[in-house]
Parts: C-alpha cells; sequence; structure tokens
C-alpha cells in the first residue's frame, strides 16, 4: 500500500516509517523538520514541506498518490501551548484539514491521526476507556479533541475510514539503539529530561507537584513503548483494509507509573543518583491519566508487547551512547 506519513521523520513518525517498510509498504514522508530528522527515515523519501503550506501538500499528494495517510506532524508540549495558542491552533488544527483536503480530494481510503489521552484532561476514573467525557485542561488537547472531530466529519462525508490513536506518553528507542528520541533543548518530556539529570547536562530534574492524590504525591502517567505505539499505526492501517470501521482507541500501556517511580528506574538503570527537585504544579497536567487498552485488543488486534523496564533500558542505552540526542 502506498502510504503518505506526515511528521515521519519525528520521534515516533521515525519508528512508524520503519515498520511500515518491514511490512513492505510503500512510504513517502513529509515533515518540515522543526524537530524531525533527515537522518532517521534512511533512504526512505522525504519532501521538506509545511502541513500549513496547501500548495506543498498538493504536489506531495499529487505525485505519490497515497491509498492510505497516517497523519503525525504537530505540535505536542501541553505548557507551551498554553503561550503559544495562535501556533498551536494553525499547526495543529488548521494544519490537519489542509490534510484532511488533500486527503480527501485524492481519495485516500484510510487515515490514521496521532491524536492524544490530553483530550481528557483529568479523568474521572482510571483507567479511561474512550466513552469518557472529553474535558481538555490546556489548548495542545483541545487541538487534538477538534482535530479528532474534522477526521469524523470528514469520513462520514467522504467514506473514508479512520482510527484516532490516542496516544498515553511515548517513551523508549530502538532495542539495538539504532533510533530514538532526539529531545530538543526545550523539551519537557519526563523522559528526556531525567535522562539530561542522569548523565549531568543539567543540575537536576524538576518535578511538578508531589501533592497529588496519588501513592508517592506525583502525577500517575501511562508510558508506552514508542515501538509498540508504531506497530499500532500499522495494526490500525490492517483493520481498516480489512473492513474495520474503528473511530478512537487508547493507544497506552494500561499500568500507572509515578513520576518519581520513573525518575527512579532510570536512577536504577543508569547505576547512577539522579538529582531532583520538587517545584510547583504545571498549569495544565493531570494528576493522573492511564488508559484502558481493551478496545485496541478488540478493535485492531494490538496490545503492548514492552514494559517499563524495556523502556527504560532502550531509552537509556540511546541517550547515553550519544547524549547529543538531548541538546
Amino acid at each position: 500500500m502506498r502510504v503518505l506519513v506526515t511528521g515521519g521523520a519525528g520521534y515516533v513518525g521515525s519508528f512508524t516509517v520503519r515498520e511500515l517498510c518491514a511490512a513492505g509498504h510503500e512510504v513517502l514522508v513529509v515533515d518540515n523538520l522543526s524537530t524531525g530528522r533527515r537522518a532517521a527515515v534512511g533512504d526512505v523519501p522525504l519532501i521538506v514541506a509545511d502541513i500549513r503550506d496547501e500548495a506543498a501538500l498538493g504536489q506531495a499528494f499529487g505525485g505519490f498518490k497515497p491509498e492510505a495517510v497516517i497523519h503525525l506532524a504537530g505540535l505536542k508540549s501541553s505548557e507551551e501551548s498554553l503561550s503559544q495558542l495562535r501556533t498551536y491552533f494553525e499547526v495543529n488544527v488548521t494544519g490537519t484539514l489542509h490534510v484532511l483536503n488533500e486527503s480527501a480530494g485524492h481519495g485516500v481510503e484510510f487515515f490514521v491521526f496521532s491524536s492524544s489521552c490530553a483530550v481528557y484532561g483529568t479523568p474521572h476514573i482510571c483507567p479511561v476507556d474512550e466513552q469518557a467525557a472529553l474535558r481538555p485542561e490546556n489548548p495542545y488537547g483541545e487541538t487534538k479533541h477538534i482535530s479528532e472531530r474534522l477526521i469524523e466529519w470528514y469520513a462520514r462525508t467522504t467514506g473514508m475510514r479512520y482510527v484516532n490513536l490516542r496516544y498515553f506518553n511515548a517513551a523508549g528507542a530502538a532495542g539495538d539503539a539504532s533510533l530514538g528520541e532526539f529531545a530538543v533543548e526545550r523539551s519537557r518530556q519526563l523522559v528526556p529530561m531525567t535522562m539530561r539529570a542522569a548523565l549531568g547536562i543539567v543540575p537536576e530534574v524538576q518535578v511538578y507537584g508531589d501533592d497529588y492524590p496519588t501513592p508517592d504525591g506525583t502525577a500517575l502517567r501511562d508510558f508506552v513503548h514508542v515501538v509498540d505505539l508504531a506497530r499500532a499505526h500499522i495494526a490500525s492501517m490492517k483493520a481498516l483494509a480489512q473492513g474495520q470501521r474503528a473511530g478512537c482507541i487508547n493507544v497506552g500501556q494500561g499500568t500507572p507509573v509515578s513520576v518519581a517511580q520513573l525518575i527512579a528506574e532510570i536512577g536504577k538503570a543508569s547505576g547512577r543518583e539522579v538529582p531532583m527537585r520538587v517545584v510547583g504544579r504545571r498549569p495544565g497536567d493531570p494528576g493522573l491519566s492511564w488508559a484502558d487498552n481493551t478496545l485496541a485488543k478488540e478493535q485492531i488486534g494490538w496490545s503492548p508487547e514492552f514494559g517499563l523496564p524495556d523502556i527504560v533500558a532502550t531509552a537509556w542505552a540511546w541517550h547515553s551512547g550519544d547524549p547529543a540526542t538531548l541538546r
């Protein structure tokens, strides 16, 4: 199948492209390389373009004629979205609209979207399933919520089949340390922040709040290995091709891990004491959120293969092997 992947040179995107190629699909990557790396996709064809550029998107779609689109391009920081509201809506909403317009105009049959558990905000009940109320607590989550609705309407009116994958927290790297996350210096993701502290790049990792209603007071999260997450896209596309009309699906480990617990696990894997300092809560951060992934198992035949020890070990091997990935 011909598959166009927006954001395919980024973290999750590059792993998804690798899995697509391994499965024998023909792939075209569209990425503006703002956070992605050309080297991450190897010899896979890459068009450097922004999803806000309708003309460039039109040329990419027209030349490649994809049968399926996996749409991962977008901005992803809850904290940053509070101060860059306009940019987040332009990229994540208007950009998605452009991708949908080109998909509809070029007869794309299958559409898989990189959504987020941020659409739930702080769930009333955990594990959270797909029937839970959608209560985004930051502009990032709202952009994903709006994009999901746009996709649903395009699917209703064009017949395109889709899956909105609600990611929990992607982490980890390839088992052979051949591919992983390139975390820009401004990244506020917990794993690269902790790796920086473990490697002495920064003096400490900041913990945003220790007064949540959780066993150790730090927030509870659901970390899913990036390889598992990438495979969820291929499983979604396969299910759609076999006639499944799946909608929104959680993609998470299904097991809560506290911020303090994750930092301790990285300390064990690195053999180093990770300096940490508790600071105030960040606006827009949920106190607890982990997935009920039952629907993913039932609808697309996906379940996670890797657990927290795999996530931590592979991330440490990747980042410690080349600390430049954290700069």
